[in-house]
């Protein structure tokens, strides 16, 4: 009898095991929490990158064996905070990406700094082609070898007036550089001279205040004569 007594609570042990063997292995992550910056990605695309596989979505299998490290294309890096059984709080660093250059038949995508942060085939939206540029190498995660440093830091600031702005935000196409480092804008077949970096604020606040009444048309917005004592400028259509 006591052969079997002892048998018997072998198996209840053997069964509760297993029963939490199998109730930990059936546990998935529910509940999604994301802050910071995710630039690209919605927190659905993020969660399916992140978690990539179903057992991923274990709490306990990705805290144990899970890469928590994940190449991200416009990520920085990511943490993951586990609040057991269900919840996962995600805090999301992006990369600081101002602009991109097309080079042989990629768009590589550069932060305030000029450093190449990403290379893609695929072209993303929201993000202001750059022309005018000159380089003859690719490297990424290295700075562009332009010749003029000093290029990204006026990027920057210009590409922060156009983002900060509430008409023309989202519909620049093109920033490009001549030479003499003179700025065109380009807004579908509109072509905005700004001239030189000389009050540069004012004119995209010009620009605001007319491109609703030239929207859909087809010429140049002509600003270079634009400054604090001077309000002139000219539109003219395309013949």
């Amino acid at each position: 009898m006591r052969k079997y007594l002892g048998l018997i609570k072998v198996i209840i042990i053997c069964m509760l095991i297993a029963g939490v063997g199998i109730y930990l292995y059936s546990l998935r992550i529910k509940e999604y929490r994301f802050s910071g910056n995710s630039l690209r990605y919605s927190h659905e695309e993020l969660q399916e990158l992140i978690f990539a596989s179903e057992l991923e979505k274990n709490p306990i299998y990705y805290w144990l064996f899970a890469d928590k490290d994940k190449q991200i294309p416009f990520i920085a890096k990511y943490d993951v905070e586990i609040d057991f059984p269900d919840k996962a709080e995600i805090t999301v660093y992006g990369k600081d990406v101002i602009g991109y250059v097309y080079y042989k038949d990629f768009y590589f995508y550069f932060d305030s700094d000029g450093i190449v942060v990403e290379s893609s085939p695929n072209l993303l939206e929201g993000v202001i082609l750059i022309e005018g540029l000159e380089f003859n190498s690719m490297v990424l995660n290295r700075k562009l070898p332009v010749e003029n440093k000093e290029i990204f830091n006026l990027i920057l600031s210009l590409t922060k007036m156009i983002k900060n702005g509430e008409v023309i935000a989202n519909v620049v196409d093109k920033i490009e550089f001549d030479k003499e480092l003179n700025i065109n804008l380009y807004i579908d077949n509109i072509q905005v001279k700004l001239g030189k970096d000389e009050f540069l604020d004012d004119k995209i606040s010009k620009v605001e205040d007319v491109f609703p009444d030239i929207k859909g048309m087809t010429g140049t917005l002509n600003m270079e004569a634009y400054n604090d004592t001077n309000d002139y400028f000219w539109f003219r259509t395309a013949e």
